[in-house]
């Protein structure tokens, strides 16, 4: 029994899910977080930070409440022998997490396997990311749909979560978002690279300082964001908005432009 003399929450505080059969107990005793949340930060993104206080915590527990009132072990009431914490546990040292066996075959196995996902179909079972390309090819050839290639790239949740799309359903999410409520609104376009689309504006603004040309007055103006193609584009643009000199041996060297005469 857990030396505490309260309650504490039974609620997830990312996902407000119940965590009474799946509460994450770490050593910096933030324990109001459930196993899926900690696996997207863990494996998703590569973070084993506590998302309260932000501590690093190398190694975590998956375990059940001890009763119905939230109460629960600490983590430092398991006895730790390497990877082995007792032999109703197994540890995925990949994430640094330890699972309760059943909650391990139930619930992890699914979140990382690669199932069709699409209802009634029972074709394929897809068990590794070595067989994406498998599951890729089925859904397009057998359903006629897909996966948003963006978000499985960038990892914006496990592909057992991911939606499976029609063309005109990965049309409208890549345009404009999930609906209001998932709060996601599309996947930005470069306007010089059609249809080319980044998974977030991080990422376009990435490709518009590399690949493009952004307006230096402009920005100096408060301006920001104005980008063009290539010179040839940007040059007009300095020619017509600021102060570009036209001498000859200024006009072969780039960026001989003024913001005022």
């Amino acid at each position: 029994m857990t030396s505490d003399d309260h309650a504490i929450s039974k609620n997830c505080l990312i996902c407000f899910d119940d965590i009474t059969k799946c509460r994450t107990v770490t050593p910096c005793d933030h324990n109001e977080t459930c196993a899926v949340c900690h696996l997207r930060l863990r494996f998703l993104n590569k973070n084993k930070g506590c998302p309260i206080c932000k501590a690093e915590n190398d190694r975590v527990i998956v375990d059940s409440d001890v009763d119905e009132n939230g109460h629960h072990r600490k983590y430092g009431e398991y006895e730790q022998w390497g990877d082995d914490i007792g032999q109703n546990y197994c540890f995925r040292s990949d994430v640094g997490m330890f699972f309760h066996k059943a909650y391990f075959e139930n619930t992890v196995k699914a979140i990382f396997c690669l199932d069709c996902g699409v209802k009634n179909c029972k074709d394929h079972l897809f068990k590794n990311n070595q067989q994406l390309k498998k599951l890729h090819n089925h859904l397009r050839t057998k359903h006629g749909m897909t996966l948003c290639h963006l978000c499985v790239d960038n990892k914006r949740d496990f592909v057992s979560a991911l939606p499976r799309f029609t063309p005109s359903q990965l049309k409208k999410h890549e345009s404009s978002g999930d609906g209001a409520e998932s709060g996601f609104k599309g996947h930005p376009m470069c306007k010089f690279c059609k249809p080319k689309r980044f998974y977030d504006l991080m990422q376009l603004h990435d490709h518009l300082n590399k690949e493009h040309y952004k307006c230096h007055l402009c920005e100096k103006q408060g301006k920001n964001n104005q980008y063009y193609k290539d010179y040839t584009s940007l040059n007009r643009h300095f020619d017509k908005v600021h102060f570009l000199c036209h001498d000859p041996q200024c006009l072969m060297a780039p960026f001989v432009v003024f913001g005022g005469e």
